[in-house]
């Protein structure tokens, strides 16, 4: 279709175009008649005004469109309204979309309120993936459809410190100039590009250098008090911020569970928690001021300070923190919580965190560092929950945190349903299943039923809430499983002897015909995300009892049944996973800069190691040149013991260390 803008904005035409001609849509500057076939029957372009309104005229955003008849050619007018740059490119995509699905002849108005105003994401570019600039102008173009105006990049050590070469090497880090680009192309839409960095802890990747000691309290905790730590934390904070308009920054400091137990303590003697992080926000914050910065850090520290376990979350619901130990006032506070299924837990946090700041901003969580696979039944619940708190406590800023702890194995693209949702509810009170699918569905093209189905890998028979079975499954050693005992407990068919059927096995048949099924012919998957876990489903069905079935076999003797594993069911199972293999190389190649995939080719590559080894040894033991195989003689103990009629027998580990091997990794 052709769209003109018609009040002169030049701001929003460029914006416009990009969005518009990704849809294969033209942009056109004058009154151009065109191909009615390609314009939706309109023999003229769809004009289209774009007015920004202020706060105090309401927030809302408004669509209103009709189809006239002028000098015998028919044309589509449309206003769009909002109170703010990037939703008023959620008020052209939200034209775009209705004019795409109902055509062009009926006249129709929407209007939608808006709940938040800032709503955004943060995309983890830390844990080995390190998105290329290309992937992060999509996920902006994404954003401004959605209506979400802020965006951060997570950074522990992927951006560049000119002063210090080391930090970020062979980490992928973002150079000033792709940091700049990235704001500029955010700012054509409106959105806000806040540079996120770690000022205290979760610096490990780059204090691991010789060059960094004196640097150093614990292995990823800063020294906090030495004069070279605030010229490094300086440097950090002036080359992060210099490439953003943005005056905010987020400085990260959570976690820090060690602070003042490791160099510290030698050199200082035992100083609380508290007193260190004052110590060290004072300094961070005279930084920012010298800089002209409006900081921001992670809540966690501070409620740990009157927790009664130094926990986050264990805090009574009822606790008057008006005299708790508080940042200074100028550092904003953002409570992170993606865990809890109850909005009045997150009302009382959110309620405490305004006694310790009045800067409160909210992080939930897209559950896209599970494992292999999304979570979606703990991302759409604990969202739910929380944006439903948030409304109703009047918090007017949400981000949404897409980590990619363990080595990013889940693509950031297979999490868009949380992202989707997570934009939602910026505009809407509670937005309903038909509404995110429509959504979603526009603007990726795929099935909305499909994503949301990877987010059955992790709800196999036998799991709960955080379990993730299809990654210890895919990474356990098939001739040692740490995991069989896990497995055994939740696969109720399996029985002694090597012809029992895995019913984990079966599950994830079904999840990989239900997956090929939603995507479409198995022969024609343009998905690559969809086709990733349709190959991901393909390998669980054939491994997930396979250990198990050959310590049966073993054990009773079954040596036919050793042979049909070792010739045919290893050597199937290995193709299904170079498959997996490929296709994951393929996405990161599309996604992510190189720098760090090479821990996901170790670990896939080493996978397959095994597999020729356990063919190797089951060989050697068929004819004889091995008289036994000690690793099917020792005990399968469950990895989490299983209490007497426990319904959840499976179990949760996210750390592909602890995955493959009882011995030191």
């Amino acid at each position: 279709m052709y769209f003109k803008l018609m009040n002169n904005r030049p701001e929003l035409l460029t914006g416009m175009r990009e969005l518009l001609e990704e849809r294969r849509h033209q942009v056109v500057t004058d009154a151009q008649t065109v191909n009615p076939v390609l314009n939706g029957g309109l023999e003229m372009p769809v004009e289209v005004t774009m007015d920004l309104t202020g706060v105090e005229d309401g927030r809302e955003v408004s669509v209103t469109y009709s189809c006239c008849e002028e000098k015998g050619c028919r044309k589509g007018k449309a206003v769009l309204r909002a109170c703010g740059k990037t939703f008023l490119f959620r008020a052209l995509m939200t034209l775009v979309r209705e004019l795409e699905r109902k055509g062009t002849d009926d006249s129709f108005e929407k209007k939608e309120t808006v709940y938040l105003d800032k709503n955004g994401t943060m995309l983890d570019c830390s844990r080995n993936s390190v998105l290329n600039v290309e992937t992060i102008k999509k996920y902006i173009r994404i954003q401004a459809a959605l209506g979400m105006n802020t965006m951060m990049l997570y950074t522990e050590d992927t951006y560049e410190v000119p002063e210090y070469p080391y930090f970020g090497a062979f980490r992928g880090r973002y150079t000033k100039e792709e940091l700049a680009e990235c704001d500029n192309y955010a700012a054509l839409f409106g959105i806000e590009m806040i540079p996120c960095i770690q000022a205290l802890a979760h610096l490990k990747t780059a204090l691991r250098w010789d060059v960094m000691q004196g640097t150093r309290d614990t292995e990823d905790i800063l020294l906090v008090g030495e004069e070279k730590v605030y010229d490094f934390v300086k440097a950090c904070i002036k080359s992060a911020t210099e490439p953003f308009r943005s005056r905010r920054v987020h400085l990260g400091m959570d976690e820090a569970w060690s602070l003042g137990l490791g160099n510290y303590l030698l050199k200082n003697g035992y100083h609380t928690k508290a007193e260190i992080m004052t110590e060290h926000l004072k300094r961070v914050a005279d930084i920012c001021r010298e800089l002209g910065l409006e900081p921001m850090i992670w809540s966690d520290m501070y409620l740990r300070m009157v927790s009664p376990a130094s926990e986050y979350y264990d805090v009574p619901l009822d606790s008057d923190l008006s005299d708790a130990v508080k940042p200074p006032q100028e550092i904003g506070l953002v409570y992170w919580d993606y865990y809890h299924d109850d909005e009045n837990f997150y009302k009382s946090y959110l309620r405490m965190h305004r006694q310790l700041s009045e800067k409160t901003v909210f992080a939930g969580g897209g559950w896209v560092w599970n494992g292999v696979a999304p979570n979606f039944r703990v991302a759409f619940a604990t969202t739910e929950a929380a944006m439903r708190a948030c409304k109703a406590e009047g918090v007017r800023e949400a981000v949404c945190t897409m980590w990619q702890d363990d080595g990013a194995e889940t693509p950031m693209a297979a999490g868009l349903p949380s992202i989707v949702l997570f934009a939602e509810h910026g505009f809407s009170r509670e937005p309903d299943r038909e509404c995110l699918k429509e959504q979603f569905e526009f603007l990726t093209g795929s099935s909305f039923d499909a994503y949301l189905a990877l987010g059955e890998f992790d709800a196999a028979p036998g799991s709960e809430t955080f379990d993730n079975p299809s990654k210890y499954l895919l990474y356990q050693d098939v001739m040692m499983g740490l995991f069989d005992g896990q497995v055994k407990e939740a696969d109720g068919s399996m029985k002694a002897g090597g012809a029992a059927e895995s019913c984990l096995e079966r599950y994830y048949e079904r999840l990989r015909e239900k997956l090929q099924g939603l995507a479409g012919s198995e022969a024609a998957i343009e998905d690559e995300v969809l086709e990733l876990y349709i190959h991901l489903a393909d390998v669980l069905s054939v491994k997930a009892g396979m250990g198990n079935r050959l310590c049966a076999a073993y054990a009773a003797g079954d040596k036919a049944a050793l042979k049909e594993i070792a010739e045919k069911e290893i050597p199937s199972c290995m193709e299904k996973i170079k498959e997996y293999k490929r296709c994951r190389e393929e996405i990161w190649d599309s996604e992510s800069k190189i720098f760090g995939y090479e821990v996901l080719d170790i670990r896939l590559g080493g996978l397959l190691s095994r597999m020729e080894t356990a063919q190797r040894r089951l060989k050697n033991y068929l004819t004889g040149r091995l008289d036994k195989l000690p690793e099917l003689e020792e005990a399968r103990l469950p990895y989490r013991p299983v209490k007497d009629g426990e319904e959840h027998k499976l179990c949760s580990c996210n750390s592909w260390r602890m995955i493959v091997s009882a011995s030191p990794v």
